[in-house]
């Protein structure tokens, strides 16, 4: 009985002299959690951050975009030509090749921008639109 006790004793001084790294570590792991715990935090917000950057460059606010700027091309070039014909006095070849030349170039970035408007939003809607994840906007 007594080797027991002696034993107890002995296992009984290993714990207490092992109680003081003890608490150091846990201390220790209190202070990682609570670090681990601010750079989730941080992550967190970087990844909002990230959304929120990524939001004006998605397809459709790129698609939306782009249709503004087709209206707005055909509407200038309709108010081009309701100008040219809502004038009182008459047209000088000078005037009239100035007009064909700016309605022309209207109308052609008109077309321009509508026609990759189209194939980019049926590309999108596909999923075939080259570099962008499926799951976006979606």
């Amino acid at each position: 009985m007594s080797s027991q006790r002696e034993e107890n004793e002995r296992l009984a001084e290993v714990n207490l002299s092992a109680e003081e790294e003890l608490r150091k570590m846990r201390e220790n792991v209190a202070e990682l959690q609570m670090f681990a715990s601010s750079l989730t935090t941080r992550l967190y917000e970087l990844v909002q951050e990230h959304l929120d950057l990524q939001k004006p460059y998605s397809p459709n606010v790129l698609l939306a975009k782009l249709k503004v700027e087709y209206t707005k091309l055909d509407e200038r070039s309709e108010e081009l030509a309701a100008k040219l014909m809502d004038r009182d006095d008459p047209i000088e070849a000078a005037d009239c090749e100035e007009f064909v030349r700016h309605y022309k170039d209207m109308r052609a970035k008109y077309h321009s921008s509508e026609t990759r408007c189209t194939l980019a939003e049926a590309a999108y809607k596909n999923g075939t639109l080259a570099g962008v994840p499926m799951s976006m906007d979606r």
